[in-house]
């Protein structure tokens, strides 16, 4: 296809899509200007900090509460929050395959940890976008520098597309570089109006597209970016001109949505639910603040032919009357309740923490209480979650960790696989609180179920009780509940070796 008419098309379906997000663009400015004013760009510039027609700042706190608790949650940087495995159907348990999975766990872990990368800050912004608007976009990208480099891209830059499936496979991204900067990331291959502003006019705006979308006329045996699955357009809308074209291997873009109505492809966050409660709270802020400076200072009433020059209604101020007059300067009578408004306010403040799970996820500050009673508990917390955790490992965080994985992988900064083991054969299981808290309930049903049946299993088991279960089955699938590392558990063929040396130790020594 020729370049003319690819960026054509790129451009006449940005267009589409620009018309198709337009119905959300009201909602997300509104939510941007009580929640976060210089945040997801869809506001225009301002010299001050954008909040000036903020009242209360409870709704910003509930916010930044439910984004940090998410990040401590899904992807604690002092925890491990994800183990990779063989899929179902691999070969290989062996204690070389478990050190491999666990080295390149590690090397992944202090890639996701660096400083250099950026995950950990880049996460907490795709959590505020999530909580707030959501959806949020991630851009994961390979770095020669860092091997991998993360940037949470602002929301009013990105457009996206659903395949059949309804998983996002199409992202547009419009933003804006100087001339000098474009001119220094494609060099001779701007258009020749670009490479004229970067000479006479450097630092002008120039608006880029960036467009990957999943290949349909590629050959699968290919070589070369032009055969891989996705496709990576760079483009000058204003001269319509092709910078660059290229591919990927995987979608470098992660588009998790919090949750979202069926047809839709933009999500829908707490933000959005709490919007009404904080523009309600907004406004009653506003009033009780009018209410109580007129309490402070109320409005006077002075008669107009008693006093002479002006009222000065100031600290030690002087207004003069005339000698025998009885008129004096009175203040305008002003009722207001300010004990009922702040009652009423504070009715919207807790509806507004409600919605963003404060209640949920607060430490709880009661007496003491049992370790079994505590993990009960942060089960009965994080539960509230759960729907958005398989949406955020289906749509987030397992193609996050894949997409590092092969990066690291094709970067040589993974330790070479065993015989036998493919990238193909890996899966990503989750470990973090969340998930294992979700898990709590099987782990419970599990204890519930050997605690009835103990009293049966008296005796050492007169009636072979334990005959009806694979103990070895159950103690790995505890393990797996409990987050337990793989490469702590022993291989079944270690298991099987351990137990022919103790009886064959047992049989020698006899009598």
């Amino acid at each position: 296809m020729a370049a003319a008419e690819l960026v054509e098309r790129v451009l006449a379906r940005l267009g589409a899509m620009d018309e198709a997000r337009s119905q959300w663009l009201g909602t997300w400015r509104e939510l941007s200007g009580y929640f976060m004013p210089r945040r997801a760009g869809f506001q225009g510039p301002a010299s001050g900090a954008g909040d000036e027609n903020i009242y209360d700042s409870t709704p910003r706190n509930a916010l930044e509460l439910l984004a940090s608790a998410m990040g401590g949650l899904l992807t604690n940087p002092a925890l491990p929050w994800f183990d990779i495995r063989l899929g179902a159907g691999s070969e290989g348990d062996g204690q070389q395959v478990r050190d491999y999975l666990e080295k390149c766990r590690q090397a992944m872990i202090s890639v996701f940890n660096s400083e250099d990368t950026g995950f950990q800050a880049h996460a907490h912004e795709i959590y505020l976008d999530l909580a707030l608007f959501g959806i949020g976009v991630m851009y994961v990208e390979a770095d020669e520098a860092s091997v991998v480099r993360f940037s949470t891209r602002p929301l009013g830059e990105v457009f996206v597309s659903e395949s059949a499936g309804g998983v996002v496979d199409t992202v547009l991204r419009k933003y804006e570089l100087t001339a000098r900067q474009a001119f220094q990331e494609w060099g001779q291959d701007c258009s020749g109006e670009l490479k004229a502003r970067f000479r006479d006019r450097p630092e002008d705006k120039v608006e880029i597209v960036h467009a990957v979308f999943p290949r349909q006329d590629r050959d699968p045996m290919g070589f070369g970016s032009a055969n891989f699955p996705f496709a990576s357009l760079y483009l000058e809308t204003r001269a319509g001109h092709l910078l660059e074209e290229s591919g990927y291997l995987e979608m470098p873009y992660m588009a998790p949505r919090w949750s979202k109505a069926a047809g839709e492809v933009y999500g829908r966050g707490p933000g959005l639910t709490a919007l009404s409660d904080t523009r309600v709270l907004n406004a009653m802020a506003r009033t009780a603040l009018m209410a109580s400076e007129k309490m402070a200072d109320p409005p006077l009433m002075v008669p107009d032919d008693g006093f002479l020059g002006p009222v000065r209604s100031g600290p030690g101020g002087l207004s003069y009357y005339r000698a025998g007059s009885t008129d004096r300067i009175e203040a305008l009578p002003i009722s207001a309740d300010l004990g009922a408004a702040e009652r009423m306010m504070e009715q919207r403040r807790a509806s507004i923490r409600r919605i963003f799970m404060a209640d949920q996820l607060a430490p709880d500050s009661g007496p003491a209480m049992s370790a079994t009673e505590a993990l009960i508990r942060q089960s009965e917390k994080v539960r509230v979650l759960g729907p958005v955790l398989g949406r955020m490992q289906t749509e987030f965080l397992c193609p996050l960790v894949k997409r590092v994985f092969r990066i690291m992988l094709r970067a040589g900064r993974l330790p070479e696989p065993p015989a036998g083991v493919e990238a193909g054969d890996m899966t990503v299981v989750y470990s973090s609180p969340l998930a294992r808290a979700q898990r709590q309930y099987e782990a419970q049903g599990l204890m519930q179920a050997m605690d009835y049946l103990s009293p049966f299993m008296a005796r050492g088991d007169e009636l072979g009780v334990v005959d009806n279960f694979d103990t070895d089955r159950i103690a790995r699938h505890a393990a797996e509940l409990f987050g337990m590392p793989a490469d702590h558990v022993r291989p079944v063929e270690a298991v099987a070796e351990l137990r022919l040396s103790r009886a064959a130790g047992q049989a020698g020594g006899r009598p």
